[in-house]
This record gives C-alpha cells, structure tokens and sequence, in this order.
C-alpha cells in the first residue's frame, strides 16, 4: 500500500471509532470524564475552521494564480487535516451538549451543519488528492464548505454566547438594511421617568451579560432569564430573587462574587457587570421587584443608578424656558418694514425664534405716545422695548400693557411716572426695567414688587428714595435695586445700564 493510502486508511479508521464512540453515549447518563472532555470543544472547534478555510483559498487562489500554483499540493493535506480535526470537535461538541441546557433546534441545527462540513471536507480531501486538474463543480463544492464553515459557526456562536451575539455591535445602517433589531447602539431612554424599572433599565443589562448562558437557546442551571415567567419560577438552585431583598437574592450574589469563586457571573472570565448595572438591579429588587413600576413611582435613587440612569437617556435638548417656551407666530414681515422705514432698529433676539427689540434711538425726538401706540401691530412679538429719552408720558405708557411679552424695557429720561408703572402688573416675564431720571416715587414702586420675573430695576435720579428702595429690596430679596447713591443688591451687580 502506498503512503498516501496508508494516510487515508488511518483517518479512516480514526474517524469510524470516534463515531462509534460518540454514537453510543447517552444523554441522560453520560460519564463525568465524557462532559470533562465535551468542555474542549471552544479549543478543538478553531483548528478545523482554520484548516479548512486556509485549504479552500489555496485550492480557489492557487488555480487562478501561477504564482501560487507551486502551494497548490498542500491542499489536500490541509483538507484531510480539516476534516480530521472538524469530526474531532464534533464528537467534543456533542460530549459538550450533554450537559444539557442547550435549545434543541438550534443545537441540532448547529451538529448536523458540523456533520456536514465534516463529510464534505473528506469529500473534496480525497479528491483533492487525487484529481489531476480540479474542476468546475470541485471549485464550486469548495466554496460551499466555505459557507457551510460559516454558517455552522455562526450557530455555534449562537449558542455559546446567545442569538444576538454577531449583531450586537453592528452599525445601526447595516441592522436597519438587514432588518436586525437590538444591540449595543439601540436602548437609549427618551424620558427616563417615565421609563419601566425592569423592562427598560434591567432586562437590558440581562439581556447583555446574562441571557447568552440563560436564555431560549441556553439555560444554564435550568435558569431563564430572559422573561418576567422564567426570572420568578428560577432555576435548579433556586429562585433568582428575594423581592424587597437584595441580599437574599441569588441573582445580587453571584454577579458580587470575586472573580476567582467558581459561582461567580459571568463565568469563565469574562468582565463582571460593571456598578451602575450591578446597582440597577440591586435598586429593583430592593424596590419589590416589580415588572410594572415605573423610575418614576421609587422616591429614592442612589447615586450610582442615577449616573446609570443618565448614561441610558438620550442626550436631553435644553429646554425652552421663559418666553422661548411660548407659541407665538412670526410678527408680519410688512408691520416690521414699516417700523424700520418709520427710524425704529428692529432687530430679532434669535435666528429661530419670533421675538423681536426695537429701539427708538435714532428717532427719540420724533417718538411719543402716538408712536408708541403704532407698535401694537407687533406688540406679542416685541421683547425688548428701548424707548428711552423718548417723548412718551403716562398717558401713553397705557399702550405698554399691550405688551404680553415683554422681557427687557427702558423707559430713562422719559416723562413717565407712578401712573405709568401701573401698566406694567400684567407683564408677567418683565426682567429688566430701568426707571432713570423719570418722575416715579416710593409708592410706585408698590406696582411692580410683584412683577413675578423681575431681576433687575434702576432707579437712579428719579423720585425714589433710599429708604423706599431699601423697602423693596426687604420684600423682594432677588431683585437688584439700583438707586446710584447706594447700590442696594448682590456686591458685584453692574451699574445702570
């Protein structure tokens, strides 16, 4: 007999006692060293994945290229190597499943695609070997084991690690094209409070580090925890939690172990939760462990689940605040021109938004009350209002409660009085106000201590004396008064403007 018939004769022999060893076991009584041996599958699995692939790109590449053609009679000893070592992590495979705690279709789907890789790869090994010129249909079978070496170790990385395993940390355009959901970049919270304890913030963390080992394709230990149903009926060393207490919890005390205790999980390595996930959990159970409680129904939150809770929200917009939460329309696009040809600056607080400040500098000669009462056209979209050293008196301040929106008003220099500040009580959002060198008095001042906005009112050279500014300031200690002889607020406050 000749070498290389010496060598199939041998693997042939190899591979009939290895089925018939595999073949006899059974599942419900298997010996301790045959489960000691399955537990080298991981190992043994990567040789014929790498012999096979390497052997099928020598034989593709090396018939395309003469270059390479001179590797080309390695080919068949890295099939038959393949195929050797690829019946080999089946027998392991199967020793390994018989531990139980596997999904049957997925496992069964997952053995037969090793069989058939192992039987293909004899196949194209013996021909191979000796064919003279591989063909067509040699190169074609070839690149079915390919696929065939793909797909079984897809499953198998399925069943080892959970269905989500590959996808996990796809690009979100890629899931989308191939319609895959789940995975590292989907989970983000819109509105936290509302957010449900356990479907929202632990079964994620579940689903992440523990459902790979407990869920429909494996269930370690007879334990599910990939469902409300399989969380509460446990496992074979009991139930996964104690609601109301932590400590009493399995599922709590085995993600704390030290990383050396054969208990500990994840197994065999792999990076423990980190603290906000292991505190998430920690903070539901201790909360009654409810699968309907929202965030937003438990008073207290460590810091530790909020930092969790942060990380898991989506980016929050700043929110509107003051008059930018309203809904006001535009202001007429011919009322604003003929405010400008009429000498008025009208200019807009922001790109995005209505509001409008008008400023009567250039054209204070020329603006009083009649003028004043023109700016009703846009008076809800004007919140800044400069109409200092103006002509405008009392009688013409009426039009100012016309004026909803209102957040910043000069009125210096003016011929304003007491009177004037009565129109003021209904502008809610009013901020700034400066009074200087108008006619108003301590009893003005009662109209607009009140003003739920006001920050800031100056007061300089009017009638207004010390004492009636050191009584506002009494009753409204927010609010910086600014009468120039004595500067009645915070230290650093500016002067008047």
């Amino acid at each position: 007999m000749s070498k290389k018939g010496w060598i199939w004769g041998v693997a042939l022999l190899l591979a009939g006692a290895l089925v018939v060893f595999t073949l006899g076991l059974d599942r419900g009584d298997a010996p301790g060293f045959v489960l000691f041996l399955g537990r080298f599958h991981p190992v043994v699995v990567h040789f014929p994945i790498a012999l096979l692939l390497l052997g099928a790109a020598v034989e593709l590449l090396g018939s395309r290229s003469r270059s390479l053609a001179r590797v080309r009679p390695v080919a068949p000893f890295l099939l038959l190597l393949g195929a050797l070592s690829s019946l080999a992590a089946v027998a392991l495979g199967y020793m390994l499943s018989l531990a139980g705690g596997y999904a049957e279709g997925l496992l069964t789907l997952h053995l037969r695609l090793g069989l058939a890789v192992t039987a293909l790869a004899f196949v194209l090994a013996f021909f191979s070997a000796w064919l003279p010129e591989p063909g067509k249909a040699y190169r074609t079978a070839l690149a079915g084991l390919v696929a065939l070496v793909v797909l079984a170790g897809h499953f198998g990385g399925s069943l080892a690690r959970g269905s989500g395993y590959l996808t996990y940390y796809l690009p979100a355009p890629v899931k989308s094209l191939l319609g895959v959901s789940g995975g590292a970049s989907d989970g983000l919270i819109a509105n936290v409070d509302s957010a449900y304890v356990y479907a929202d913030l632990v079964q994620p963390v579940l689903d992440r580090r523990c459902v790979s080992c407990h869920g429909p394709d494996k269930s370690s230990g007879a334990l599910r925890l990939d469902t409300p149903e399989g969380i509460e009926e446990g496992g074979r060393d009991g139930p996964a939690f104690v609601a109301g207490y932590p400590a009493q919890s399995e599922i709590l005390r085995r993600v704390t172990l030290p990383p050396y205790d054969e208990d500990v999980m994840p197994p065999d390595g792999a990076a423990p939760l980190d603290v906000g996930e292991t505190e998430v959990i920690r903070w539901w159970i201790e909360n009654g462990a409810s699968f309907a409680m929202r965030v937003a129904e438990i008073e207290e939150t460590p810091t530790a689940v909020s930092t969790f809770l942060a990380r898991v929200s989506l980016p929050q917009a700043e929110r509107p605040s003051g008059i930018f939460a309203l809904d006001v329309p535009q202001a007429d696009t011919n009322a604003v021109a003929a405010l400008s040809e009429a000498g008025l600056t009208v200019s807009r607080l922001s790109p995005d938004a209505p509001f409008l400040h008008v400023a009567a500098a250039s054209v204070r000669g020329d603006f009083g009350d009649a003028e004043l009462a023109a700016l009703q056209s846009v008076a809800p979209q004007i919140a800044g209002l400069d109409i200092g050293h103006t002509r405008v008196t009392d009688a013409g301040a009426a039009a100012l409660a016309g004026f909803p929106h209102l957040v910043r008003l000069h009125l210096e220099g003016t011929g304003v009085g007491d009177a004037a500040l009565e129109q003021l009580a209904e502008l809610d959002y009013l901020e700034y106000l400066n009074l200087y060198g108008t006619q108003v008095t301590d009893a003005g001042l009662e109209r607009v201590r009140d003003l739920p906005a006001l920050q800031s009112i100056y007061l300089w050279r009017s009638g207004v004396t010390e004492a009636g500014a050191e009584a506002l300031r009494a009753a409204r200690s927010d609010l910086e008064v600014n009468i120039g002889s004595a500067l009645l607020a915070v230290p650093d406050s500016t002067a008047a403007e």
